[in-house]
């Protein structure tokens, strides 16, 4: 059975709307970081928000993250380890970084 153009087109074009409405309302479900909160994610996933950490403290991550928005007036630092240790970024007081997987949030 063969189908018109035009209802082939249509249905086409119904799929993609649906697929493109469905992806949409998967990232749509993470709750927004807001002012003064830090939030990491991973691969565009929240993984986990909080209150900033204080200087001097570091706190591990249940998960890998790789972006740090941190929405507080407190600078923060994402470090590599577990244990808050080897590679680290500086997080300023309302802006983000990119970090390539890193598992610790701490005060700066």
């Amino acid at each position: 059975m063969r189908m018109p153009k035009a209802r082939t087109a249509l249905l086409t074009a119904m799929s993609a709307i649906a697929f493109v409405g469905a992806s949409a309302g998967t990232a749509a479900a993470d709750p927004p970081c807001y002012s003064g909160e830090v939030c990491v994610y991973y691969h565009g996933g929240l993984i986990s928000k909080f209150p900033p950490i204080p200087a001097g403290w570091c706190t591990t991550i249940s998960h890998e993250f790789d972006f740090v928005r941190n929405m507080s007036d407190r600078s923060q630092v994402a470090w590599s380890g577990t244990n808050c240790t080897n590679r680290s970024q500086f997080v300023p007081a309302k802006g983000s970084a990119s970090v390539n997987l890193f598992w610790g949030i701490g005060g700066s």
